[in-house]
């Protein structure tokens, strides 16, 4: 019988949920207003900043997993500064952020994947399976989405060739205003992450076939480690 929580509990219990509600609505906006950074590029990195920023105030702090927050807030910290780094050297010397571009995906991957890392961890421990926890849940399949945009849209300034120019928008140049392309790259990472197509990919380029290999990938395996948390659930309440 588990003893009833303290007041301190639920209030942390409500706030670990309106995180996930809040995260939620952010990732969601992030990729719908993809469109609209067509014309407003750095609409892009707004959204990624914003995002981080949640993360961390409203899901970390309130985490049930009391240990290593500190590498959260430190890989957070340095995705935001860096995303502002890389949007100067963009726009002052371009051929400076091109070799910025690995640090940057690299500075973001580690911070979402650690995150989504602890994200399953923490929706083990939750007391209860609600509906704030399915939002929770389903935050990190999108996160997984978006980081994939991150991934194709690396290699696209490293290798423009590597994606088939019908999939990119029409009169915009990959080469010369990158940013612009990130939304398309957001659509081909959900094409790959939930119809495992590589429709972006040019006919004979390994590293955009690998690329969506491993956004379908980690999107199996993330669906797998929620089913795994489900059946766990169900077992556990058939043997109380």
């Amino acid at each position: 019988m588990r003893k009833p929580f303290t007041p301190q509990e639920k209030q942390r219990i409500r706030k670990r949920y309106r995180g996930y509600a809040y995260l939620l609505v952010v990732v969601s906006l992030a990729v719908l207003v993809q469109p609209l950074a067509l014309n407003w590029p750095l609409l892009t990195s707004v959204n990624s900043i914003i995002m981080a920023i949640v993360m961390m105030l409203f899901l970390t702090r309130n985490s049930l997993l009391r240990v290593h927050k500190g590498w959260l807030y430190g890989l957070g910290s340095s995705a935001i500064v860096f995303e502002l780094i890389w949007l100067i050297g963009m726009a002052r010397i371009p051929s400076l952020a091109k070799h910025l571009t690995i640090v940057h995906l690299l500075i973001w991957a580690l911070f979402i994947g650690y995150f989504l890392v602890r994200k399953v961890r923490t929706l083990m421990l939750e007391p209860y399976v609600t509906v704030y926890v399915l939002m929770g849940a389903s935050t990190g399949y999108l996160l997984i989405g978006y980081l994939g945009a991150f991934l194709l849209h690396s290699l696209m300034i490293w290798q423009p060739g590597a994606m088939d120019p019908a999939y990119l928008p029409a009169g915009i140049d990959p080469i010369a205003t990158p940013l612009k392309v990130f939304p398309s790259m957001v659509c081909a990472s959900f094409e790959a992450l939930t119809t495992l197509s590589n429709a972006v990919s040019r006919p004979g380029s390994l590293g955009s076939h690998v690329g969506c290999l491993a956004i379908a990938i980690m999107g199996q395996l993330y669906i797998a480690m929620l089913i795994g948390l489900i059946l766990g659930r169900f077992q556990q309440s058939l043997r109380r």
